[in-house]
């Protein structure tokens, strides 16, 4: 009778620990927990989601995987995503790590929903025992929220729209978009199965980054099918488009080598093409596009320094180029925009750093417009929405930078927005952004016209 009566005392016990749905609380196994935290760690969150997902069969009320996987989601600017297992996370456990309402705060704000994500942020910074640094991180993140109501409540006149399906892709990323000054033929960087040697890069499990062209068709009313770009640009490696100079004649390219260097290729006009310039046919652009390019090579010490060096655009003279590097000396955050002066066709003098434009923060994919003065960058320091913002400087009379001035909303949102692109009449712009549902960049479209960026008299002056 007393092993009955302990057999039924077990079997009570084990009842009384289970959930609603009748799961034994025995958690998450705690090894593959902790091989998905080493997986985000290495930047790798999709393959950390992989083992987080197969554990949430069983265990989809655990706080702590919820409050996970919403932070895979939110370093994959999937906001709807994260806010969904952020969400979970507080109502099992609205304790289970003190960054639950900053995380919050910041999924709100990637679905656009700032005074809920003031809401979460104030409820962060009400914790009595956040550290100082804490403390400041959450006041900035507040400030950012407000910052963007402000722009949203005053938003720039234009239109913004898909560079199209002749560019982007339902499951790869687009970025890095860069056009020749006519505006007709676009060079970008895309991550697709058909990448050269088809290969995963086993950092995040993504195809390779290669470089593709497309040319703008009348007929289509818009971007033409793009193809990888002919010639030996690409590799079995990570190769990426810059820019393209305004003739069309050098590619400025970013291969994945002492850190991350810059690289240049050039090319011949292909006689077709020439004859259609000649002519003022519309089709010189889908003639251009069939150029082949030189093998890339290195822009040199001065350039390339061993640390992160990309993000390079010329001027129109091709005198000047300026760029983003991480090189720690004489630099102010992270990533710096950097320039060099040209001291002949194939060298380049000592850069110097624009610490008029640079912050603690970190700036990137830098462009020079054809006025040769307004430069265009993004940031996440300076007036910011959230994420990497787009700012514009005018440099002076004196060689001094004037304060950056955010590109305002729509064109910034509380995402990424990077990669920004101009022609030369200044009515057109190109970028990237995470808006896609799926995470993935996409290459958009800026009609300009009744929101000018630049003086376009002032062009080639």
């Amino acid at each position: 009778m007393r092993s009955l009566t302990t057999l039924l005392v077990t079997v009570l016990f084990v009842f009384s620990f289970t959930d609603s749905q009748g799961q034994l609380l025995k958690g998450p196994d705690k090894i593959k927990m902790m091989q998905a935290k080493s997986s985000m760690a290495e930047g790798d969150y999709n393959g950390a989601l992989r083992i987080y997902r197969a554990e949430y069969t069983d265990n989809g009320t655990d706080a702590m995987l919820n409050f996970r996987m919403g932070e895979c989601f939110l370093a994959l600017n999937q906001g709807e995503d994260a806010l969904a297992y952020f969400q979970k996370a507080e109502k099992y456990d609205p304790a289970i790590d003190k960054e639950l309402y900053y995380n919050l705060a910041s999924a709100f704000r990637l679905v656009t929903y700032q005074k809920k994500a003031i809401e979460a942020v104030e409820k962060y910074l009400a914790n009595e025992k956040l550290p100082k640094a804490d403390q400041e991180k959450g006041q900035l993140l507040k400030q950012k929220c407000e910052t963007t109501l402000e722009m949203m409540a005053n938003p720039v006149d234009v239109v913004i729209s898909s560079a199209g399906e002749g560019i982007n892709t339902v499951d790869n990323h687009e970025y890095h978009p860069s056009v020749t000054a006519d505006g007709r033929l676009m060079v970008f960087t895309s991550r697709r199965p058909d990448t050269e040697g088809g290969k995963r890069y086993e950092g995040d499990n993504d195809w390779y980054e290669d470089v593709y062209v497309s040319y703008w068709s009348d007929s289509l009313k818009g971007w033409a099918p793009a193809e990888r770009i002919q010639g030996s640009i690409n590799t079995e490696g990570h190769d990426a488009n810059l820019s393209i100079s305004p003739d069309g004649r050098q590619l400025f390219t970013f291969q994945n080598k002492n850190a991350g260097d810059i690289y240049v290729s050039k090319t011949r006009i292909n006689k077709g093409a020439q004859d259609a310039i000649a002519d003022g046919s519309p089709d010189a652009a889908r003639l251009m596009s069939m150029n082949r390019w030189s093998k890339a090579y290195s822009l040199g010490n001065n350039v390339n320094s061993g640390y992160f060096d990309s993000n390079a655009s010329v001027t129109n003279d091709g005198k000047t180029i300026y760029f983003v590097s991480e090189r720690p000396m004489g630099a102010k955050g992270n990533g710096d925009i950097w320039t060099a002066q040209a001291e002949s066709t194939t060298k380049w003098g000592k850069a110097t750093n624009l610490a008029d434009l640079n912050t603690v923060e970190d700036e990137k994919s830098v462009f020079i417009a054809a006025d040769g003065k307004t430069i265009f960058f993004s940031s996440k320091g300076h007036m910011n929405m959230g994420g990497y913002d787009i700012f514009k400087s005018v440099k002076q009379d004196d060689g001094t930078w004037s304060k950056p001035e955010n590109l305002g909303y729509p064109i910034n949102t509380p995402g990424d927005e990077v990669d920004f692109t101009l022609t030369a009449d200044g009515k057109t712009a190109y970028y990237s952004t995470k808006g896609s549902a799926n995470g993935k960049y996409d290459i958009m479209m800026i009609d300009l016209t009744n929101h000018p960026l630049i003086n376009s008299s002032a062009v080639g002056k």
